[in-house]
């Protein structure tokens, strides 16, 4: 019994403990006196310290200019990388605010970006990226239907008509437009655009700072009251400033309109509303002009914290209360309606005028910015001083040492201090926009990050002990900054409705327990006996099963029934896989579709190995059809001289490296693995290093991670024959020794958890990107726009002194199934599918309807060249492509595969010799290659050859190629 008592009483006392944490009582409390001074601190210690517009705005003393003041008038193309300049003269210093009157042409995808600089140099560094926000218009009214009869997005267009743009940066830190500072006399402006869409400057002005009235100066006017009311439904938008911002179809009666059968559309997104600065419009039409109030009907699922929106009434900010309004937290899936009104919940009233008007709701993080800012630097503060303990400890700290660290930094306990009270601020002041205060679930990591400082403080001397915690580590302080950082930025509010009124407040929160019970019902009814998703064949048309989500399915749909059908009569029935596994079920039931599409790059073989895939080399005009594609590319495709499947996309691997950091290290980018290696010393001399793709994903290495090497030192990992393996030839031996010696000797990192993470907070400022990291940087990091650029894949210069740069990236690919009845329709399908006018329109409208995310890289290198990508970026794809290789597939050969991720594992990780691990290897290989080879008839039981295997590689398909062009 005592033993019982003694166990409660302990965890009682566990669970006390553990509560107080968590509420943030342990935080301790920090004046503002004790947090400008650490800041201060953080500051001037910082190496290269980085000027935020936070930061520079407290430097600005001159007075505002008091008229606008025309620049240029004088219309330009400002085109992709170019810069021009702008002479100024003011008789005296001033603030002001720059507007450009721009327009761009029609087909533009990507917003401009725009590098500010005076006299210069760029005045903060948030002027690096400036982004000319493109108007975009959908028809709301009605919307198109998939083939599953749900509602699917409508495409957008861009506004090519001349527009005012006020400067914002592109993380758009401030409510209003950016202020800057102009000395008197001669100055001079330099716009550079730093993308590659261009952009028509027809003039520019130097504007008053904007000055918007407090909401008791505004009321002052207010006219009368009406008693109309204005709903308006969310999803019948007049414009909106980005592509990335669409309508979803949210199921739940909440809100309106709901089916349990059909999706419609009905709110718009907060995954995709969520960056600060993204704003959507709305036209409304007053009948009675009066004073209105506003609710909105909205969802908020950012977990115990605030979004903000600032509300624009015809194009201005109608008074102070309206920037970055906040909004609450609604609880997971639960709506709620915000009135608009000051902190005693009385409505703000609106002045509105009786004809039209148009309403804005802009995304903002506005009073985030300080803490944000704080956090930046903290992470940068951390960086150079975990830089600086490396210089002493070295990479490998020697855990049995007895360390004295402040003997050789003396500054570590205060650096330590100066984190602790920045972060405990910064959850002080973050609490006030949390919903359940310093115990918010948003500020966890910031809670986290203190108990790790506390620990530290204790033993300073003996932070080399602890440096992972505190530096790039997982669980790490700057890992923990970096989360919240991304936590606070996202600015994530879905909306259903909202709507002006005088008298009763129109907008429900959610729908009753009843509707929310009988549409729960219903659909989990409707889930059992709905056929629409499955993908079932149809004998009367073209079967395509597709092996991606209904949004490309959807697109696919329709461009099929505007273009092939028309054109050619054959009707065609695309279908989304449910999974790629269960088509060789389908085939071995002979329910296999006609063609299937997005398949990995490994299936194709499997079917033709077993006579299952139809020899699309057989048509006449197959090797003209592929003219476009890297030949590369259908290497894993080849079985005897015969081709069974089609690329269709394409993955690519290129460097992407920090700008910014390379300056600062006087750095020059490598072009071969020699410039890798002699980089790295450099880099690792900071703590920094460089990122091979080896090092992500799990112990098993796939051919895209181990084979470049083998092609770079021209060697082969099979023997002419097919029969067996060559990974002990010469050359293979030395391309996998420099593979496993960058790891060794070079000490490159061995397992990354998240290159992004790496490469956003700089410890990995380089490293081989894939073609959804390229696509993650440059939507998610938004703070690095403007600070990376691609270079070429490192190679290996040959004896001619050429850059051998062959590289394996696994695409997907079409087949058309043996057992089709329409083989020629459907060859005529896939030849129309990956023609570059097909594949460019897909790309277009593909990124047109559902935003920048939404990049396809197609196989057809002549529609890449068209495609909306970055023109400097898609300069280093296109020439990547041209060394594109894979591995011939033959029986047997997965075990070669698993056998080369072996080598990695046992040479890197254990220290096996490498000549050692390759002879262990290639035992087991070439008696996997010969069981399957006597499997599936080419050699008898004695290893005798009944039929002869032929391997073929990218010099016989390019030879192809080449043949038929000359033809």
């Amino acid at each position: 019994m005592k033993r019982i008592s003694t166990l409660v009483l302990s965890l009682f006392l566990s669970l006390s403990l553990l509560s107080g944490c968590q509420s943030g009582s342990a935080v301790e409390n920090y004046s503002d006196g004790e947090r400008d001074e650490a800041y201060s601190y953080l500051i001037e210690t910082l190496n290269q310290p980085v000027l935020f517009y936070a930061d520079y705005l407290k430097t600005l003393e001159s007075d505002s200019l008091e008229f606008e003041k025309e620049i240029s008038s004088e219309a330009l193309v400002l085109g992709a990388y170019a810069s021009v300049d702008f002479s100024l003269n003011l008789e005296s210093a001033t603030t002001a605010q720059l507007r450009i009157y721009y327009q761009v042409e029609d087909g533009t995808l990507l917003s401009p970006i725009l590098s500010v600089a005076i006299n210069g140099k760029n005045p903060f560094v948030e002027a690096l990226s400036i982004d000319v926000a493109l108007n975009w218009f959908s028809d709301t009214s009605s919307f198109p239907l998939d083939s599953y009869k749900d509602e699917s997005l409508p495409l957008q267009t861009v506004d090519t008509s001349i527009v005012a743009l006020d400067f914002f940066d592109n993380l758009h830190s401030s409510t209003q437009p950016l202020k800057f500072g102009f000395e008197a006399g001669d100055s001079t402006i330099t716009f550079t655009n730093v993308s590659s869409s261009p952009i028509n400057i027809i003039k520019v002005v130097l504007m008053p700072v904007n000055e918007t009235p407090s909401y008791s100066q505004y009321a002052s006017s207010l006219s009368l009251e009406s008693k109309e009311a204005i709903l308006i439904d969310a999803i019948h938008y007049s414009s909106k400033n980005s592509s990335f911002v669409r309508l979803s179809s949210y199921g739940s009666p909440s809100v309106s309109p709901f089916s349990v059968n059909t999706k419609l559309l009905n709110i718009i997104d907060g995954v995709a509303w969520n960056k600060s600065g993204q704003a959507v419009s709305y036209t409304i039409d007053v009948k009675e002009a009066g004073a209105y109030a506003l609710a909105v009907h909205y969802l908020n699922d950012k977990t115990d914290f605030q979004v903000f929106r600032s509300i624009l009434i015809d194009g201005k900010i109608p008074f102070q209360e309206l920037e970055a309004y906040a909004f609450d937290y609604t609880g997971g899936g639960n709506w709620g309606v915000e009135l608009i009104s000051d902190d005693q919940k009385e409505p703000y009233l609106f002045n509105l005028s009786k004809g039209t008007h148009k309403i804005t709701f802009m995304a903002e993080n506005e009073p985030l910015v300080p803490s944000l800012t704080t956090i930046r630097n903290l992470i940068a503060h951390i960086n150079a001083f975990a830089l600086d303990i490396r210089k002493i400890t070295g990479r490998d700290i020697d855990r049995n040492r007895t360390w004295k660290l402040t003997t050789f930094l003396p500054e570590t306990e205060k650096n330590l201090n100066t984190y602790k009270i920045l972060i405990s601020r910064l959850v002080s002041d973050l609490s006030v926009y949390a919903n359940n205060g310093a115990s918010s679930s948003a500020l966890s990591y910031l809670l986290k990050a203190i108990m790790k400082l506390d620990k530290m403080l204790e033993k300073p001397d003996e932070l080399p002990l602890y440096l992972d915690d505190l530096y790039s580590a997982t669980g790490s302080v700057t890992e923990m900054l970096g989360n919240t950082l991304t936590t606070l930025q996202g600015q994530a509010l879905s909306l259903d409705s909202f709507a002006f009124y005088t008298d009763k407040q129109p907008l429900l929160s959610n729908a009753s327990f009843f509707d929310v019970a009988n549409s729960t019902v219903l659909g989990f009814i409707n889930s059992f006996t709905s056929k629409k998703y499955i993908a079932k064949k149809d004998p009367t048309v073209l079967n395509v099963w597709v092996n991606r989500s209904i949004t490309y399915v959807d697109t696919m749909q329709k461009l099929v029934d505007q273009t092939f059908t028309p054109e050619t009569g054959i009707k065609v029935k695309i279908s989304v896989m449910p999974d790629v596994s269960k088509l060789i079920l389908a085939n071995a039931t002979n329910e296999a579709p006609d063609i299937a599409l997005g398949l990995p790059s490994y299936m194709p073989y499997d079917f033709a190995i077993r006579d299952a895939a139809y020899q699309l080399s057989s048509f006449p005009d197959f090797w003209e059809t592929v003219g476009n594609m890297p030949a590369g590319s259908m290497v894993p495709y080849v079985l005897n001289e015969q081709v069974y499947a089609i690329p269709e996309t394409l993955d690519f691997h290129a460097v992407i490296y920090r700008k910014d950091i390379f300056a600062n290290l006087d750095l020059t980018v490598p072009d071969t693995w020699q410039d890798v290696i002699d980089i790295l010393p450099e880099l690792q001399r900071y703590g920094m290093n460089f990122y091979h793709l080896t090092a992500g994903g799990t112990a098993l290495k796939w051919y895209y991670q181990t084979s470049p090497f083998v092609y770079q030192f021209e060697g082969s990992l099979y023997s002419k024959d097919g029969y067996s393996s060559a990974i002990d030839s010469p050359e293979t031996v030395a391309g996998l020794k420099f593979m496993t010696d960058l790891f060794i000797k070079y000490a490159i990192p061995e397992q990354v958890a998240s290159f992004y993470n790496g490469f956003r907070f700089g410890s990995l400022p380089i490293g081989i990107t894939d073609f959804s990291t390229y696509l993650q940087i440059k939507n998610a990091a938004s703070e690095l726009t403007g600070l990376w650029a691609l270079a070429p894949y490192p190679g290996i210069e040959n004896d001619q002194g050429e850059v051998l740069r062959w590289d394996i990236v696994n695409g997907t690919a079409g087949i058309i199934f043996k057992s089709t009845k329409y083989a020629d329709n459907s060859w005529d399908f896939m030849k129309w599918w990956t023609s570059t006018e097909t594949q460019t329109s897909f790309a277009y409208a593909l990124q047109s309807t559902y935003g920048p995310e939404y990049v396809w890289l197609s196989s057809n290198l002549e529609a890449v060249k068209n495609a909306p990508i970055d023109a400097a970026d898609k300069r280093v794809m296109l020439e990547q492509f041209t060394w594109i290789n894979d591995v011939p597939r033959l029986p047997g050969g997965y075990m070669l595969e698993r056998g080369l991720s072996d080598i990695w594992n046992t040479t890197v990780l254990e220290g096996t010799p490498i000549r050692v691990a390759i002879d262990m290897q290639k035992i087991s290989i070439d008696r996997e290659i010969k069981r399957k080879m006597i499997e599936f008839g080419y050699l008898d039981t004695n290893g005798n050859v009944i039929k002869p295997y032929i391997v073929r590689g990218v010099d016989w398909i390019q030879a192809q190629i080449d043949a038929a062009k000359e033809n």
